[in-house]
């Protein structure tokens, strides 16, 4: 076991110091990340986007808030009542309270279906043009790898390996 680690001491210690030596690690390979959730967000792309879901699903979120809010008064007042109430009052008033709650569900469930699906369509609509700068940006800064910093299982990166903002000011000239 001995002579098998002294057969590699030497290949595993130069291999060490190439990749601590600053000067050798980075001529190797550049790297950088973008943040596409912040692209998302920041970009004036992202922003039209929050803004169409804004206008089109705002108001049914506010109904669901409403109709949410009647539900939970509805079993406060049962629960507040039901001792006053007769075993035939009580099932019927939560059975009426199933049903509400069934209703409410399936009506929230199917807009919430159309939300992912208005969100995956806009999403890309972001994502295309994005990868395209992103590649462009690589070129020019000749990167050997770009990450995706939610999605590379990375724990740790340097802000200086960062391209988001550069991705969102080109994104931003590119989509005037």
């Amino acid at each position: 076991m001995k002579r098998c680690f002294a057969l590699f001491a030497p290949t595993l210690l130069g291999a060490a110091m190439a990749m601590s030596t600053p000067g050798l690690a980075a001529d190797a390979v550049n790297i950088g990340y973008v943040d596409m959730q912040q692209v998302l967000e920041k970009s004036k792309l992202g922003q039209r986007a929050q803004a169409t879901l804004k206008e089109k699903f705002g108001p049914r979120s506010e109904e669901f808030a409403k109709e949410e809010q009647a539900i939970r008064q509805q079993q406060q007042t049962l629960e507040r009542d039901k001792p006053l109430m007769s075993k035939d009052q009580v099932k019927k008033k939560e059975e009426e309270l199933q049903k509400a709650i069934e209703t409410f569900q399936k009506t929230a469930g199917t807009t919430q279906q159309e939300l992912v699906k208005e969100q995956q369509k806009l999403g890309q609509a972001i994502v295309g043009p994005a990868q395209e700068v992103v590649q462009a940006l690589s070129k020019e800064k000749k990167m050997g790898m770009v990450f995706e910093r939610g999605q590379a299982g990375i724990i740790y990166t340097d802000s200086a390996l960062d391209l988001t903002k550069e991705v969102i000011k080109r994104l931003d000239e590119k989509t005037k």
